[in-house]
C-alpha cells in the first residue's frame, strides 16, 4: 500500500536531494495489517532491469532491499553494475507487517553479498537470521557480522527493546546512535527508509560514519511529523535535508542532532563552561610563547605539545600552567589529561580520536573544562552527547597545520552547527587568517582558534593584537 519498499525507498531518496532509480525484485502482497505473500519477478527480467540501468551507469550508490532469491543474488554478483559502486544492503528478511519466509539458500547467498557491502543494516532479528545466532547483544552481532567481511554494520533498534537505538561499527570506530521516540504507531518502511536515507547521504559523498547520522537525524524529524492516510496507516513524513554548505544564517533547521555515543556514561557527564568568554584562542607549541602573548590581554590559550615525552614533558605542561595562573589566562592541555590533571590545569583539549581512552569522569571529577575537536556531523553528535565545555569546529578553512580528510567548512557551516547549537560555546579552527578572520567572527561563533596566523607573523606580538581588536570591535 504504498508504506514499505520501492515507494519508502523514493521517498527517502528524494529528501536527501538525490535521485533514485529503481530495479524490481519482487512483488509482495501486504497491507497495515500483515504480509501475505512474496511474488519474485523472473531471473530474465531482473537481469534486464540491470541492464538497462548499466546501461545508462549515472549512479554511485546501489541500495539493496529485498532480494527473492538465491539466483538473484548470483545473477547481482556477475553483473558489471555491481562493480565499482558503494552498496548499502537492507537485508530484508521480515517486514513490519509480517515474517517473510527466509529459505536456507537465500540467506546463503546473501552471505556471499557481505564482502562488496559498504554498510550493512540488518535489525536485531536479521542480524540474527544472517548468523544463526541467539545472541541478544546488538554490539555483538554487529562485530560478528564484520567478520563476514562487511565492511560496516548498523543494526537498526527498531524491533528491539530500544527501538530508537541503533548501534554501528566499521570496526576500531564504533558508537550508539539514539533519538527521543514518539508514541505513534506508524513505523511501515522505517527500516527500508533508513538504509535509503543512508544510500543517499553516501551519494552526496558523505563517509559512512556521517551518512548513518544525517540518516538518523532524517528519520527522528520523520517520526516528529507522521504522514497518516488513516488512524491505522501511515508512515513518516520527512523533510528536505539541508545542506551545511548552502545552509543561509536564519533558516530554521528541519532536523536535530541525535546522541552518539560509545558508552552509556558518556551520556551522564556535563562540563561546566569556561568563567569569562573566549574571544581570540592562540595555540602553541612551548610554555616560552605564553610568556610573549599573554601580557596582551588573551583570556584563553592551549598548549599543544607533540616533540615532548617523559619529564620533559611534563616540566614542559607545569611551566605553562603556572604561566598561565599568573595571567589569568583559562588554559587547555591538548592530549595529556593525566598530566592536565597533575599539574592543575584549566582544561584539557581533545581530539575525537581521544576521546575512547580518555577518563572523561576523572576528568570531570578533577574540576577540569574540556573541550572537543569536531570535523563532521558525526563527531559534532558525539561531542553535543558528552556536553563539554565548548567545541572546536574545524577545519573552516584549508589548513597547513596537519593533513586533513574533511572538506573545509567555510562560514556557511558554522552557520549551520551556530544554528544548530545556540548555547554551545563554539570555536572555530583552521586556515583564518587576514580578510576571512570577519567572515568567521560574523557567524556568531564564540572563540577563534589560530596557530601560524601568529607564530608565522612578523611580529607575532602585534598580529595577536591586532586580531584581538578585530574579535572585540
Amino acid at each position: 500500500m504504498g508504506m514499505s519498499g520501492i515507494h519508502a525507498d523514493l521517498r527517502a531518496l528524494e529528501s536527501m536531494n538525490v535521485h533514485g532509480t529503481s530495479c524490481i525484485t519482487a512483488t509482495t502482497a501486504q497491507n497495515q495489517k500483515g504480509f501475505q505473500q512474496l511474488n519474485p519477478v523472473s531471473n530474465e527480467a531482473f537481469k534486464s532491469q540491470l541492464d538497462a540501468l548499466h546501461d545508462q551507469d549515472i549512479f554511485s550508490v546501489i541500495k539493496i532491499g529485498l532480494l527473492a532469491s538465491a539466483d538473484q543474488v548470483r545473477i547481482l554478483l556477475d553483473h558489471p553494475i555491481f562493480q565499482n559502486k558503494k552498496v548499502v544492503l537492507d537485508p530484508v528478511l521480515s517486514a513490519t507487517a509480517g515474517e517473510i519466509e527466509a529459505h536456507e539458500s537465500r540467506l546463503g547467498a546473501i552471505q556471499l553479498l557481505l564482502p562488496f557491502v559498504t554498510v550493512l543494516t540488518p535489525n536485531v532479528g536479521e542480524a540474527k537470521q544472517l548468523l544463526n545466532s541467539n545472541e541478544l547483544d546488538s554490539q555483538a552481532l554487529a562485530i560478528e557480522l564484520l567478520k563476514l567481511k562487511a565492511s560496516s554494520v548498523l543494526i537498526k533498534g527498531g524491533h528491539s527493546a530500544h527501538p530508537s537505538r541503533d548501534f554501528y561499527t566499521e570496526g576500531e570506530v564504533a558508537f550508539y546512535l539514539e533519538h527521543d521516540e514518539y508514541d505513534h504507531h506508524y513505523s511501515r518502511g522505517t527500516g527500508c527508509t533508513m538504509a535509503s536515507l543512508i544510500a543517499g547521504a553516501l551519494a552526496l559523498g558523505s563517509t559512512t560514519g556521517d551518512a548513518v547520522n544525517m540518516a538518523k537525524m532524517q528519520m527522528a524529524t520523520g517520526w516528529q511529523q507522521p504522514f497518516s492516510i488513516d488512524s491505522n496507516t501511515g508512515t513518516l513524513g520527512l523533510s528536505q535535508w539541508q545542506d551545511p554548505m548552502k545552509y543561509q544564517a536564519g533558516v530554521e533547521l528541519s532536523v536535530n542532532l541525535p546522541q552518539v555515543f560509545r558508552y552509556e556514561s558518556n551520556k551522564q557527564l556535563n562540563f561546566p563552561r569556561c568563567e569569562r568568554p573566549l574571544g581570540l584562542y592562540p595555540i602553541f607549541d612551548r610554555a616560552e610563547w605564553l610568556e610573549r602573548i599573554l601580557p596582551l590581554g588573551i583570556r584563553i590559550a592551549q598548549i599543544r605539545i607533540k616533540d615532548l615525552e617523559g619529564d620533559l614533558l611534563k616540566q614542559e605542561i607545569q611551566k605553562a600552567v603556572d604561566m598561565a595562573r599568573q595571567y589569568d589566562c583559562q588554559l587547555f592541555i591538548n592530549d595529556y589529561w593525566q598530566l592536565a590533571i597533575e599539574c592543575g590545569a584549566y582544561g584539557v583539549h581533545l581530539g575525537q580520536e581521544d576521546i575512547d581512552d580518555a577518563d572523561l569522569k576523572a576528568i570531570a571529577d578533577a574540576g577540569l573544562r574540556l573541550g572537543l575537536s569536531s570535523h563532521c556531523f558525526y563527531e559534532v553528535a558525539r561531542a553535543k552527547t558528552i556536553n563539554p565545555s565548548y567545541i572546536a569546529f574545524g577545519p573552516v578553512y584549508e589548513t597547513q597545520t596537519k593533513d586533513m580528510p574533511w572538506i573545509p567548512q567555510g562560514p556557511q557551516g558554522l552557520h549551520y552547527w551556530r544554528a544548530h547549537l545556540p548555547e554551545m560555546p563554539m570555536v572555530a579552527i583552521g586556515g583564518i587568517h587576514g580578510d576571512r578572520f570577519t567572515a568567521v567572527k560574523e557567524t556568531g561563533v564564540d572563540s577563534i582558534a589560530m596557530i601560524t596566523a601568529i607564530t608565522l607573523a612578523d611580529d607575532p606580538e602585534q598580529a595577536t593584537r591586532d586580531y584581538i581588536q578585530l574579535f572585540e570591535s
